[in-house]
């Protein structure tokens, strides 16, 4: 997959101003892949498929879909599953779903391709543009998707084990809370690779994904990997609700450990100011929904969207950089990662 370029966010950017503007004539696909006229009293409905709210990470994607339909004048309706047993077959469920309300376009995570390849490929086959988001970097292209919005998690992974290895740890240990998602195993394997590359070596704990907002039972499966190998010696986790619990089963058991979330939210930017936690890597969903919206907009007015995939992040926030994040996200709540 070829690298985002500088010059595309720009070009986001600047169409993020072009909306203000509504064509008289502006074209919109129909259900049957045909164009037709868009009425200009109609707003255009926009159905984004993702993540249950039960885990705040998707807060923010919720947050970034909300505000693109206030901004942009578009009808967005978020649906997920109801709970964190957010499996592929429902997720599959959620997309028939969305198809049968035939909206102008649908935002969708791809988390679980197995299941959900089928259904956006369904959907692109009944004429509904399709903006993949989040994950689903690897299928995006194959399943008819206009585009993908996120991160290269390979690279986020590689940056994490370089700033891990640069911090000084030789046994890493990356906790990966939605085993199947190949998203978030190709995150673990830029840490593990990168670490071992250094000299150092790495290991891959997985933990069942409804199990990833109980933060008792996420503490105790970081103590006993940490009490069964005593040499590891940092922790890379697949979200911020996880760093919390490596942190505190690190405390429990009397381990200094170098911590890195895999997203950042308002408790552990607070905890790398603090120097608890040492950095965080932001993906930046708010933009991930925001501009999955916009996308979808340009294309179902203007018949205009990017050539490649948009590339949201990886950032690296750290202690010098932890104080300005947190600014915005105690000002504007959940925008940088839950509150």
């Amino acid at each position: 997959m070829p690298r985002f370029r500088r010059s595309r966010i720009a070009l986001i950017a600047t169409v993020v101003a072009t909306t203000a503007v509504t064509a008289a004539c502006s074209k919109r696909t129909d259900s049957t892949g045909s164009h037709s006229s868009g009425s200009s009293g109609r707003k255009l409905h926009v159905i984004v498929v993702s993540g249950p709210l039960s885990d705040p990470f998707f807060g923010a994607m919720k947050t970034g879909a909300d505000n693109a339909g206030k901004e942009l004048n578009v009808s967005t309706e978020y649906v997920s599953p109801t709970s964190t047993d957010a499996s592929g077959p429902t997720l599959a469920r959620l997309m028939q779903a969305a198809i049968a309300k035939k909206p102008d376009a649908i935002v969708v995570g791809n988390f679980f391709p197995a299941a959900q390849n089928p259904e956006i490929k369904a959907a692109v086959k009944a004429g509904i543009p399709v903006v993949v988001v989040n994950s689903g970097e690897s299928d995006w292209k194959q399943d008819g998707a206009l585009a993908f919005v996120g991160i290269e998690p390979v690279v986020a992974g590689t940056r994490s084990g370089e700033r891990s290895a640069k911090l000084g740890v030789k046994k890493g240990l990356c906790v990966n809370t939605v085993p199947g998602n190949p998203a978030l195993e190709q995150l673990c394997k830029g840490y593990t690779d990168t670490l071992k590359k250094s000299g150092g070596t790495a290991s891959e704990l997985r933990i069942p994904y409804q199990d990833a907002t109980n933060p008792t039972k996420v503490t105790q499966a970081i103590e006993g990997a940490l009490k069964a190998d005593k040499s590891i010696d940092g922790v890379f986790t697949t979200g911020s609700i996880v760093a919390e619990s490596a942190l505190t089963a690190a405390n429990d058991i009397g381990r200094k450990l170098v911590i890195g979330s895999g997203d950042p939210s308002t408790k552990v930017l607070k905890d790398i100011e603090a120097g608890k936690i040492q950095y965080a890597m932001d993906q930046q969903p708010y933009l991930q929904t925001y501009y999955g919206v916009l996308i979808a907009k340009q294309y179902v007015q203007y018949q205009i969207s990017p050539s490649g995939t948009v590339l949201t992040g990886p950032l690296v926030i750290d202690k010098d950089s932890a104080a300005a994040v947190l600014k915005i996200n105690e000002t504007y709540q959940g925008i940088r990662g839950a509150a």
